[in-house]
């Protein structure tokens, strides 16, 4: 027989209230549907945000372009320009400081065609070579140039004049006397000067006189055998000088010679030889004397030959 429970036993305890108001729904699936639509509100606001990006780069990209292009040759520029002044910076310390540059600028010209004038006679002619120095103050380079130029034409025939009137009275084979008188008289002579347009420039001439060619064909036969004749003389004067000096060594080998204990025999042959040398040794030194004074004085008609 089943036993009854004790009469003293408490009741069990009710089950507590239910406070899901949905019963149908468990409470992982309410949270979830809560944060759906604030998740699916931001993911539209990101993309649209992504896709205004994407529109404002497509419009930016080419500006982009073209600006970095533009940002890189200017870099390029930049860095060759620093180059070259790195390199000319270098170049002048290696070289050191540079020279200053002239206070007035200089042009020398020569004139344009031969200056040619006649001889006395009126039947040869001298050529001369010209070089005219220009300089002005506060003229440029090719301004200095332009009226340099200009003038020349002037300064020629003025240069011209002066030859031409010293010529008339020298021989056509005198070239040099002729060069010495014209350098003579434009070193006494200021330099030119010319004036245009409020401007003065100056000129200084220079001048060297040539033969008339047909002149310089007579000379050579003459020259030639002068030169021949030179060099004759050299060789004669070379032999006078060498036979002195050997004459000399002659006679300080005689004079160590001992006679006293020799034969007469040999004591009057040495004597003789020491007079003999001795002889030679003045006339060789009188040879030589000679010669260099020829050589010095020269014959007196020899023409003179410049150029």
């Amino acid at each position: 027989m089943a036993e009854d429970p004790p009469a003293d036993t408490p009741p069990p305890p009710a089950p507590p209230p239910d406070t899901n108001p949905h019963p149908d729904r468990t409470p992982a699936t309410s949270r979830k549907s809560r944060w759906a639509r604030p998740a699916r509100a931001c993911r539209r606001r990101v993309a649209g945000l992504v896709a205004a990006a994407r529109r404002l780069w497509a419009r930016l990209a080419p500006a982009a372009r073209r600006l970095t292009a533009q940002l890189a040759l200017t870099a390029r520029r930049l860095w060759r320009w620093l180059l070259t002044v790195a390199r000319t910076v270098d170049t002048a310390a290696k070289q050191g400081p540079a020279p200053p540059p002239p206070q007035d600028p200089i042009e020398r010209r020569e004139p344009a065609g031969p200056i040619t004038v006649f001889a006395r006679g009126y039947v040869f002619t001298f050529g001369i070579r010209a070089d005219l120095t220009w300089r002005s103050q506060g003229l440029r380079p090719d301004q200095l140039a332009w009226y340099a130029h200009y003038f020349q034409p002037q300064a020629t025939q003025r240069l011209a004049g002066i030859a031409a009137d010293l010529a008339r009275t020298v021989a056509p084979h005198r070239a040099g006397e002729l060069e010495a008188q014209l350098q003579r008289v434009l070193g006494q002579q200021e330099p030119w000067p010319y004036a245009r347009g409020g401007q003065q420039v100056t000129c200084r001439p220079e001048a060297w006189v040539q033969l008339d060619e047909r002149v310089r064909q007579t000379l050579q036969p003459y020259w030639e055998r002068v030169i021949a004749l030179d060099c004759r003389h050299e060789e004669f004067l070379r032999r006078a000088r060498y036979a002195e000096q050997l004459n000399q060594r002659w006679s300080a080998i005689l004079a160590d010679q001992p006679d006293a204990d020799a034969p007469k025999a040999v004591r009057d042959e040495l004597a003789r030889a020491r007079e003999r040398t001795l002889s030679e040794q003045r006339a060789a030194a009188r040879w030589s004397g000679e010669l260099l004074r020829q050589r010095h004085t020269g014959p007196e008609t020899e023409p003179e030959v410049s150029g």
